[in-house]
């Protein structure tokens, strides 16, 4: 990565990191840019170099958390609902302040667009190299799992997310092996 990319993504960090600190105090429709760029000392121009509008930080934010957990987390040999349960919400308990401060703050469907746009490819990517992997059926496959579990996500936030992670993969998967064959 070369010095510009560097001070980029740190700027991009800075701006991150300011959106929130100003998020446990009000809303985001009233944070404007310039007391964000204030509050991450960087320049007007700065952010908009980087973004269109606050929500972009966002977004952008909700995507590398998307990136971060499929490297995070290889292919496995099978498709083992415990594991891929106990890895997916420890993945999310490592974030849960800011999880609980989104959904105080009534942005958590903002939150579960990002991860439903990349929850297949997150599914894929534990799934590991499969011929099946390109059939329509896995697709379906694909987000029915990820669906499952992103709504599995949002009652543990709803909940106060009061529970390890590993506890909670453990309920879920004894519920789940309850209904499912």
């Amino acid at each position: 990565m070369n010095g510009h990319q560097k001070q980029k993504e740190q700027s991009g960090r800075m701006i991150e990191e300011a959106l929130f600190s100003l998020l446990e105090k009000k809303g985001l429709e009233a944070i404007t840019v310039s007391e964000l760029v204030k509050r991450a000392d960087v320049a007007r121009r700065t952010f908009y170099r980087l973004y269109d509008r606050k929500e972009d930080v966002l977004h952008r934010y909700f995507q590398r958390l998307c990136e971060d957990y499929k490297r995070a987390y290889p292919a496995l040999e099978m498709y083992d609902r415990k594991q891929i349960a106990e890895d997916f919400f420890c993945f999310w308990y490592a974030h849960r302040e800011r999880l609980l401060l989104l959904y105080r703050c009534g942005l958590e469907e903002m939150f579960y667009h990002e991860v439903r746009q990349a929850s297949a490819d997150v599914v894929k990517s534990r799934i590991g190299d499969s011929p099946e992997k390109e059939d329509s059926e896995f697709v379906y496959f694909a987000c029915y799992s990820a669906g499952g579990f992103l709504m599995l996500l949002d009652r543990w936030i709803s909940d106060g997310m009061q529970e390890p992670p590993e506890e909670y993969a453990r309920k879920v998967g004894s519920a789940l092996a309850k209904f499912i064959v």
